[in-house]
């Protein structure tokens, strides 16, 4: 009987909604992971976050003594061995060394002096060998622990760090483990995943544009253990309104997501100048919290907006999915990628819009482009462009019965792809499955 345990770079983190749920869900199928955490997460949760929190093996940092009593034993018992864990590690390194994706038209914006040294300190290849090899003892004492503990599967959430220990504790106890792959930690620095989706027993990832990524740095052999599986989404919680909602005076128009500059808040507030200048009566709601939050919020002030774009700061999920059921748009102007390293694939926030049967605007992008059929589940428009973006909103405006089909459509999509109740069920099967059993690849394509 497979004994399954999770680990997480920081667990639970507020705005990472996705995989507290994906918990919950393994435990509505009978599926109990053992939790470990590399760091604490945010103080601040989500309500149904109480329930796993204390639960939670945060791991001993590096300078522990319990780290480096567990070095002192692999040592002892193994010189050549123990060394060996950092010639590993190098070598996986020098694999998947491409260049990073960025999307056209980033470097003709400004970037403020704060993304360009994130960006930086993201995309350094050196410094990621460096942190990697500094996890190898913490490796070594999560080793210690899972055996303890009679762990037969490793599961672990993104692909750098995280993965980079389940790889260490394979190397040290032949322990299988899987990895669930997401956005950034896929594309910006790919360095390697080649030697870690070899050595894992599947990858599991939320988009068809992340597998055809991750499939590219495989082996030949190593192909089929990608698997798409989406995280999808509550589809009761996200849901349209039981009864027709009256007609807003303004019309509303919601965006939610980490106030990063990936997330295109900035060119979402200048299609609502834009908005203003055509004379369109809106008021627009931005959801989450994060290091730009000023920046947008003199943005605001700027263009003279303050009565009609609102920063609500982070909310519980519970009050975004209310917010969606009054709102008439919901819009995300993702860009690609840039010099702060980070990008989205697909979304959540789009996946709960749609499930909750509204009209979506979000940008063209990987990812997105599988989820959202432009002009038949929403509109798609290229990123950066806070014209196009405003044009797609006003096109919404003026055509109430667009919005009506369009919602209708996206939440026929998310019932047929993202309902996370199928989809948590499909990985728990995945998870349990005997490690030895081959043909991962052909059951997950015929699960589908």
């Amino acid at each position: 009987m497979v004994k399954l345990a999770y680990l997480f770079p920081a667990f639970p983190v507020f705005h990472q909604t996705f995989v507290l749920w994906e918990v919950l869900g393994l435990r509505r199928n009978a599926v109990q992971p053992v939790i470990y955490s590399l760091r604490r997460g945010t103080a601040r949760q989500q309500p149904e976050g109480a329930s796993v929190t204390s639960e939670v093996v945060y791991l001993p940092p590096l300078m522990s003594a319990a780290v480096w009593r567990a070095n002192g034993r692999l040592l002892r018992a193994n010189v050549r061995r123990y060394f060996q864990l950092y010639r590993e590690v190098v070598r996986a390194w020098q694999t998947g060394a491409i260049a990073s994706v960025r999307a056209a038209g980033w470097e003709r914006r400004p970037v403020t002096f704060y993304d360009r040294c994130r960006g930086w300190f993201n995309r350094q290849p050196h410094l990621y060998l460096l942190k990697s090899l500094l996890l190898v003892p913490r490796a070594v004492d999560l080793a210690e622990r899972l055996a303890a503990e009679g762990i037969t599967h490793l599961h672990v959430h993104w692909a750098t760090y995280p993965a980079t220990a389940a790889y260490v504790v394979h190397l040290i106890s032949d322990l299988p483990f899987s990895i669930s792959a997401h956005a950034y930690d896929i594309y910006m620095i790919p360095r390697m995943l080649p030697v870690k989706i070899q050595a894992a027993r599947f990858v599991v990832t939320c988009a068809k544009a992340n597998a055809v990524f991750l499939r590219q740095l495989a082996t030949p052999a190593s192909a089929d253990k990608i698997l798409v599986n989406y995280h999808g989404v509550d589809v009761a919680r996200f849901a349209p309104p039981a009864a027709a909602k009256p007609a807003n005076e303004r019309l509303t128009i919601v965006s939610c997501g980490q106030l990063e500059r990936y997330k295109g808040m900035h060119i979402l507030i200048d299609a609502c100048a834009e908005l203003r200048k055509g004379g369109t009566a809106f008021e627009c709601w931005i959801v989450g919290d994060g290091p730009r939050r000023a920046q947008l919020q003199s943005q605001i002030d700027r263009l003279g907006l303050g009565n009609d774009v609102h920063l609500t700061g982070a909310r519980p999920q519970t009050e975004v999915a209310a917010l969606l059921q009054r709102a008439d748009v919901f819009a995300l102007s993702s860009e690609l990628g840039g010099k702060s390293g980070r990008r989205d694939v697909i979304a959540n926030v789009i996946v709960e819009a749609m499930a909750a049967g509204l009209a979506v605007v979000a940008s063209r992008i990987p990812g997105v482009e599988e989820l959202v059929d432009d002009g038949g589940s929403g509109y798609l428009v290229r990123p950066n462009r806070a014209d196009e973006l405003a044009a797609a909103i006003q096109r919404l405006a003026d055509h109430p019965e667009d919005r009506v089909r369009l919602g209708q459509a996206g939440r026929r999509r998310i019932l047929q792809d993202f309902d996370s109740s199928k989809n948590v069920r499909r990985l728990a099967q995945w998870l349990t499955a005997a490690p030895d059993a081959g043909g991962l690849g052909q059951r997950a394509a015929s699960a589908k």
